[in-house]
């Protein structure tokens, strides 16, 4: 349910929720809000708040696994984003342009995002190799393989480059289906971050949309790597998501 006082008011809030965020990043040490049980808390509750403010609901259906795991999901908006954080502690990965976001992209770094820049591959060696460290040292890292938002109606086929981490270190593979569904179970319009829309353009539209919705995270059965490539790996986790995603739209009355 929306909090009360319409977008403006819940703008503010937001800016208010966004600056205590910087004051705890700026005061908790280097890799204190990823590598420590209460810095991990600080984070999902800030994501949780996050949501809260935006008047997005948050459904779970099943449960993540334990870290160390790779969690990879179809993409839709950077709420996705907030949605897996105030679930699954561990450290995103992430596109270079959101590092350039203001105070976003700065809080998305201390909360421990790697950033990748896309179509460079010496990039993309030195970030599997931050994943595997990271899964080699108990820590989850979340990952959205199809390298950019879509509109929600069905899911682009995934990069399986980074998938190499979860072999070198044999830690699962859990698919997530993300969805935002409307009352007749397409995604709500106001839901995808697509083209050429801003930040703060979309962010506005979510707090004006005229009908509620939620964002839902299934968390789907892991995926072992053991025998299998990377590429069959990424494959393996899109047809699982890509089945779970079509099916939940088809259903009538899927919406929350």
């Amino acid at each position: 349910m929306k909090l009360p006082g319409g977008a403006p008011v819940r703008l503010l809030a937001l800016i208010g929720h966004t600056l205590w965020g910087v004051l705890v990043a700026l005061l908790a040490p280097a890799g204190a809000l990823v590598d420590t049980a209460t810095g991990r808390r600080i984070v999902r509750f800030w994501h949780r708040g996050a949501l809260t403010l935006l008047g997005i609901p948050l459904k779970t259906m099943g449960k993540p696994v334990e870290a160390p795991a790779l969690i990879v999901a179809n993409h839709i908006s950077w709420v996705d984003i907030a949605a897996l954080g105030a679930l699954c502690p561990g450290h995103f990965v992430a596109k270079s342009e959101i590092e350039a976001w203001p105070i976003f992209g700065w809080l998305a770094r201390r909360a421990g995002t790697y950033y990748i820049q896309r179509g460079d591959r010496q990039a993309s060696a030195a970030i599997a190799q931050r994943m595997t460290e990271a899964l080699a040292h108990d820590q989850s890292v979340l990952l959205f393989p199809e390298g950019t938002s879509t509109d929600g109606r069905q899911v682009r086929p995934f990069h399986a480059r980074l998938f190499a981490a979860a072999i070198d270190t044999g830690c699962p593979v859990q698919p997530v289906v993300l969805r935002y569904p409307d009352a007749r179970g397409a995604t709500h319009p106001a839901a995808p971050f697509i083209g050429d829309d801003t930040l703060l353009h979309h962010l506005w539209g979510l707090l004006r949309a005229r009908t509620e919705f939620a964002v839902e995270v299934r968390f789907l059965a892991p995926e072992l790597p053991a025998g299998l490539t990377a590429r069959a790996l990424a494959n393996r986790a899109r047809e699982v998501i890509v089945a779970h995603h079509d099916s939940a739209r088809d259903r009538p009355g899927a919406g929350p």
